[in-house]
């Protein structure tokens, strides 16, 4: 039987059941009601609800058919009006979970989904029931493709891994070629859990780049465009939030389960959530919003607790591994965006499970969509988040904001040098720069000392057309002088003649 895609919404004195059923047998259609409980059934789809609170059929009770959309609309009273139903929206915490032996264990609290019955898996170790969505292109490759549940057993002196530290020997199936695709952990399956903090610090010492670091904090046009980033939930509303299609039906394929947890591991819980948000934050705004085909890679490499199955002790501790990471492997390697992906997790927790639960159902979809065998980490990590999340109470996240407010990274925390490596940078940078503004001082100076020695002779040979006006004028003046000369003589002469005749003619 298929279940079907469904919504529930309410008002203060009914409830509203959308179910989606195209291929419905409307001839042997059944919904029936009791209390909390909903069964839809219309062939090939089955639908089975515990809702939070009890609803009943009465006179004003309706249902509705759309033969285009293929959807009902069934409408249901409230048995206590104005009663508040939580978590209508949690889908998988809605679906009735399969009947297993109730077990009754001291000292430990459960987190499940209040109106559900408690139905506790026989062997605690087994943490993981088929995923169904599982992506089927994933067949046509030589991975195996057998549940990790079938491989793991209970081992107490083995290793412990996966979600709340309870699986181990899940792994010995899979080729260690294939799992170094997507674990940096050697051996996981007998490597001491005391020992990978240890290993993996020493991995990042070796692979952590120097270079790569000043080059991008030099020359970091992309990142300041990564940096001026606005990302989704830079404007997103909480009251605006809403499962997608693909979410819902990833939602409702996942089993409804209780965990048994006690404080410790809802806090280790909580310090892997921030380690596994940080590495999805910084995907999404290192590759401004839209995935690419690194992005499966980034999300895995920069989460420890997906590496190296890494457990943590403190929310500094944390932190300080999400930002080493940030510092070894992806193409940006900066501290200032390392910082603004720190403010990126604090601003998804702020709004609340519901988003968070978004963010980790697109975690899920990239690593069942990716070549290399992630969809392993789904079933070690990610499936059981996405029901845990549903059913924990909302300050589980809520806590995790002022948690953070108080942590402060340092860069001498890092133990890269980072403040060395920076000032390094910095001073050839200073000394680039004084070469260049020295050189450019030398050239002004040759220059004035060339036109200095200039003369006025090598003006008058470097401009000929300045020479040959002054030549010209010269002989023009010459000239003029000589017309003035000759004129003056000839009036001269000319003032003697007259005065001669006068006298000859007085003799006469």
């Amino acid at each position: 039987m298929l279940t079907p895609h469904f919504e529930i919404s309410q008002t203060e004195t009914e409830v509203v059941v959308i179910i989606h059923a195209r291929y419905s047998n409307i001839g042997d259609t059944e919904v029936h009601v009791d209390g909390t409980d909903f069964t839809f059934y219309s062939s090939p789809y089955y639908l089975r609800l515990k809702l939070p609170g009890k609803i009943h059929e009465t006179e004003s009770s309706s249902g509705s058919y759309d033969c285009e959309e293929g959807v009902f609309a069934l409408r249901f009273e409230k048995v206590n009006k104005g009663e508040h139903f939580e978590n209508l929206d949690m889908i998988t915490t809605l679906l009735v979970p399969s009947k297993k032996k109730t077990l009754n264990i001291p000292n430990i609290e459960v987190i499940g989904n209040p109106s559900a019955d408690l139905d506790i898996d026989e062997n605690l170790n087994d943490n993981d029931t088929t995923d169904t969505s599982q992506n089927t292109s994933n067949d046509t490759l030589s991975f195996p493709q057998s549940d990790v549940k079938e491989h793991a057993s209970i081992l107490i002196d083995s290793p412990k891994y996966g979600f709340a530290n309870k699986i181990s020997g899940a792994l010995t199936a899979f080729e260690s070629a294939w799992l170094k695709e997507i674990i940096d952990l050697p051996n996981p399956d007998v490597t001491p859990e005391e020992e990978r903090k240890s290993l993996q610090e020493k991995r990042e010492l070796e692979d952590f780049c120097g270079d790569h670091y000043m080059g991008d904090l030099m020359e970091g046009s992309d990142i300041d465009e990564t940096l001026l980033f606005i990302a989704e939930w830079d404007t997103l509303k909480k009251d605006n939030i809403t499962f997608n299609k693909t979410e819902a039906d990833l939602l409702k394929e996942l089993p409804n389960k209780s965990y048994l947890l006690n404080a410790e591991d809802i806090r280790k819980l909580q310090f892997n959530l921030v380690d596994i948000l940080f590495a999805s934050c910084y995907n999404h705004r290192s590759t401004l919003g839209e995935n690419t085909v690194e992005s499966c890679w980034t999300i895995n490499k920069l989460s420890s607790t997906l590496c190296w199955f890494r457990n943590f002790n403190s929310m500094d501790e944390v932190i300080t591994s999400c930002f080493r990471r940030a510092l070894c492997y992806p193409l940006f390697r900066n501290w200032s965006l390392n910082m603004e992906v720190l403010k990126d997790v604090k601003k998804v927790l702020a709004l609340g499970k519901k988003y968070v639960i978004k963010r980790f159902c697109e975690i899920h979809t990239l690593f069942n969509n990716s070549y290399e065998p992630r969809y392993v980490l789904n079933q070690l990590y990610i499936k059981d988040f996405l029901i845990w999340l549903q059913s924990t109470p909302p300050t589980t996240i809520e806590s995790l904001c002022s948690t953070l407010n108080a942590i402060q990274p340092t860069k001498a925390s890092m133990e890269f040098d980072l403040e060395e490596l920076e000032a390094a940078a910095y001073s050839v940078l200073e000394e680039v720069g004084l070469i260049i503004e020295n050189n450019h001082k030398l050239a002004v100076d040759e220059a004035a000392e060339e036109i200095n020695k200039l003369t006025i002779d090598d003006i008058k040979v470097n401009s000929p057309n300045l020479t040959d006006t002054g030549s010209d004028s010269e002989s023009s003046t010459t000239s003029s002088n000589s017309t003035t000369t000759s004129s003056s003589l000839d009036s001269d002469d000319l003032s003697d003649s007259d005065q001669v005749e006068d006298t000859n003619a007085l003799d006469e």
